[in-house]
């Protein structure tokens, strides 16, 4: 399978030109895009959050007890004094980052439930809702949760993908346990994640705006006006045509 590196990097490229591509369609903001980024990048991330000792896997934990803790210090900080507010802090760092990591260490085995489409496609759908409880609008919320679906969806095909030896022209073992739409042999827990994501699903925000942004490319432009084909061809041309004289000139001056 694809290491720590492969993920990151072509996930927050992959994720980096999407985001870029929306704001060249003026569909979001440059800091709109940056966080799109950053999320996208997650996403890469997320499937290998139950391999223990991961590099993922920590750096996931580090990032979701740092989250957490923005928002814990966002809802007290003018509640309490800067010594609770530190000790508070500290606690729910050191809550999530080691001992929630040690209990989903033990409960969770590397490419189970967690390295799937069903839960890529859950997390997706827990960012919509949490982004659009911290007041962010319908449509920001779904691109949120698209990017982190994309991101995920990114890393189980490069885990597919690595899965084939092209060179000895074979499959290895891991082939058929990346990009699975859920895991086969967790079906209870497998039942939960669909019932889960169905009622997320009807709870969310309305996504038809959304819809439209994904729909709608008017003001999209790739390349500037003054470089198209036409163009270039006549000033190939030119230069075809002009530089046997130029040369000419040039040797008649020596």
């Amino acid at each position: 399978m694809a290491n720590f590196s492969t993920h990151f990097s072509i996930a927050a490229v992959v994720s980096g030109l999407t985001a870029t591509a929306f704001l060249s369609a003026d569909h979001i903001s440059p800091s709109t895009a940056i966080w799109m980024t950053f999320l996208g990048t997650i996403g890469g991330l997320l499937p290998d959050i139950d391999s223990d000792h991961s590099t993922s896997m920590k750096a996931l934990f580090n990032i979701l007890a740092g989250f957490c803790c923005f928002i814990l210090i966002s809802h007290i900080y003018n509640q309490v004094t800067m010594l609770e507010l530190l000790l508070y802090t500290a606690a729910l760092f050191i809550t999530i980052r080691y001992m929630g990591k040690t209990v989903f260490e033990r409960r969770t085995v590397h490419r189970g439930c967690c390295h799937s489409i069903a839960f890529v496609l859950l997390i997706a759908l827990c960012c919509v809702h949490i982004s659009s409880i911290i007041g962010h609008t319908a449509e920001t919320s779904w691109l949120a949760g698209g990017f982190v679906l994309f991101g995920g969806f990114i890393h189980l095909l490069l885990d597919e993908i690595y899965s084939v030896d092209i060179s000895n022209q074979r499959l290895k073992k891991s082939f058929g346990t990346a990009l699975k739409p859920f895991s086969f042999s967790n079906p209870f827990i497998s039942l939960a994640q669909v019932v889960t994501i169905v009622l997320l699903f009807t709870t969310a925000p309305s996504y038809h705006k959304t819809l439209h942004i994904l729909t709608n490319w008017h003001h999209f432009r790739f390349s500037p006006v003054w470089l198209n084909w036409t163009d270039i061809q006549v000033w190939v041309n030119h230069f075809i045509h002009q530089a046997p004289q130029k040369l000419s000139s040039i040797h008649q001056l020596f």
